[in-house]
């Protein structure tokens, strides 16, 4: 494992580093003749392999979790082929997952190569020869922010996992580190954003659009705060109601309160006055934008392996599968994530935001392969389209078009949930910013409750990635209740067959089970504490 990434590490920071940051991350030239021994001496040398932490932050692996979490929702069938197309992705939508489970195992390797990265760039931090005033500083914030991250989808997939903070000596010394419980994760989180908060600058250049700012790390503390919180509710957890932080400092509402005021009241970031264009592959980057992963044709992909995808793979994978006519302009695709008429009937009538995120291939092709769990939806937001193919490489692998991770509205709306019991007025405020810009005037509510709040948000982030979380963090009834809503068909339609009740396992939590070949790879008895539902 520890040669493995030490190639990657290097190769991709040298070579593909274009897939995460600025235009200069995109022109970098690869070097030769580096190693260990003889690196991290320069700034230049710290920002590349700074740079290949954020490549483990964008890597698809065949487990992008936002694809991935649509699916287990209300918002997305699995889809595909047909039942067997993806397995992986078909077992976690039926809440058959086991131990041997694909996506299950690339998610967890994604983010542990992720963290050895982030702790190889701390460790050797201290040899470089820092000339540039607060580079140390910010550097150190956005390897901190992104460790915390992907610890931040390691806890909240699979509950107990090893906690690793430093590159060890020996390959062997790793099958022995013992699981740490979520709170301790949760902990280091808290510890390394704190960090980052206290560094990471508030203004990013025009030059480094895709990096990390002050308002990324706040804005994803209060998206765990919401999650730590609903999810405290499951005693074996062993999480702490309404708070949580580092052991000096508490992250709890009133802090999350004002992290988000000031993110609002910095004037920073705005929404898209056009929902329409907020979309828009013109339109990367935007004022809406607070955390962004890039993507690029850069590396002019072919390899089928996964880590040297640098462009937006998904895109293809929530694609139409054989449009009529070409001149309609989507590239085909495999028809995964399909969107639920569960999420099609949640908007209300002139929501321009449902076909801004729904493409309705009924009406808007003359044909198309309408395959397994057909519902005649797709996600038009992050949908494949023949204007942007790659330059060169496989096309399904390069293209350019990010994720918004997260965005101003979403900072809006978790402002306007946190604010509800103590000041109605200021959340009305926050709700109503959103839910005009989409609606008009008109529309704005005097009063509003926790469900106007779920309301907007689904058909605010529809095809976002967003939902699974805003569901089990109201709890695993709620999230039981709509779930199977999702899957009553629509009379008439004309493949019910396809649609059979998925049987929700509550004693799942929403998580994954720790990857079998994680569990004969560790010394025995070392991953033994684990989700009920794998047990």
């Amino acid at each position: 494992m520890k040669k493995s990434i030490l190639y990657s590490l290097f190769f991709l920071a040298l070579m593909l580093a274009g897939n995460s940051c600025s235009k200069d991350f995109l022109e970098l030239e690869p070097k030769t003749g580096q190693t260990e021994a003889n690196y991290y001496k320069t700034e230049d040398q710290a920002f590349l392999a700074m740079t290949a932490v954020y490549d483990a932050y964008s890597v698809q692996n065949w487990q992008f979790v936002p694809v991935m979490s649509d699916i287990f929702s209300d918002d997305a069938f699995a889809g595909g082929s047909d039942a067997t197309d993806m397995a992986q992705w078909q077992d976690m939508e039926s809440f058959k997952m086991e131990p041997e489970n694909n996506s299950s195992s690339d998610l967890w390797n994604r983010c542990y190569s992720g963290i050895y990265r982030a702790n190889l760039y701390l460790q050797k931090q201290e040899g470089i020869d820092w000339t540039t005033e607060g580079l140390k500083d910010r550097f150190e914030g956005e390897v901190k922010f992104l460790r915390a991250y992907f610890y931040w989808d390691l806890v909240r997939h699979y509950g107990w996992v090893p906690m690793i903070t430093e590159v060890l000596p020996n390959v062997e010394d790793y099958k022995s580190i013992p699981q740490s419980t979520p709170d301790e994760i949760f902990t280091l989180i808290a510890a390394d954003l704190l960090d980052a908060v206290a560094v990471l600058p508030t203004d990013i250049p025009a030059n480094e659009k895709g990096r990390i700012s002050k308002a990324a790390a706040q804005a994803l503390m209060a998206r765990i705060y919401l999650y730590h919180t609903g999810m405290s509710a499951i005693s074996e957890l062993g999480l702490t109601a309404q708070q949580w932080g580092d052991g000096t400092t508490v992250i709890n509402k009133a802090y999350v309160q004002t992290a988000l005021d000031d993110i609002i009241t910095g004037l920073k970031y705005s929404l898209v006055p056009d929902y329409n264009e907020l979309f828009s592959w013109t339109n990367q980057n935007n004022v809406e934008s607070i955390l962004e992963i890039q993507y690029s044709d850069k590396a002019k992909s072919g390899d089928w392996g996964g880590w040297n995808i640098n462009g937006n793979f998904s895109c293809v994978w929530i694609g139409v599968r054989n449009p009529q006519p070409a001149s309609a302009g989507i590239f085909p695709g495999w028809s995964f994530d399909v969107p639920t008429w569960s999420l099609a009937d949640e908007f209300e009538p002139g929501d321009p935001r449902k076909y801004a995120t729904l493409f309705d291939a009924e009406t808007e092709l003359t044909d198309y392969n309408r395959a397994f769990m057909n519902t005649g939806y797709f996600n038009r937001k992050y949908m494949a389209l023949n204007a942007y193919i790659g330059s060169g490489g496989d096309p399904s692998h390069n293209f350019p078009r990010n994720h918004m991770d997260i965005r101003f509205a979403d900072v809006l709306l978790m402002a306007a949930e946190v604010w509800l019991p103590d000041n109605a007025t200021k959340a009305v405020d926050y709700y109503n910013r959103v839910r005009t810009r989409a609606l008009g005037e008109a529309a704005a509510k005097i009063s509003i409750t926790l469900d106007d709040i779920y309301h907007e948000r689904r058909v605010e982030f529809g095809g976002e990635g967003l939902r699974k979380w805003d569901l089990l963090r109201r709890g695993l009834t709620y999230a039981e209740t709509k779930i199977n809503a999702s899957f009553v068909v629509p009379a008439g339609i004309p493949n019910p067959g396809q649609f059979t009740n998925r049987t929700f396992k509550a004693n799942t939590w929403g998580m994954f089970p720790i990857p079998a070949s994680e569990i004969r790879n560790m010394n025995e008895g070392v991953l033994k504490q684990m989700v009920p539902a794998y047990k």
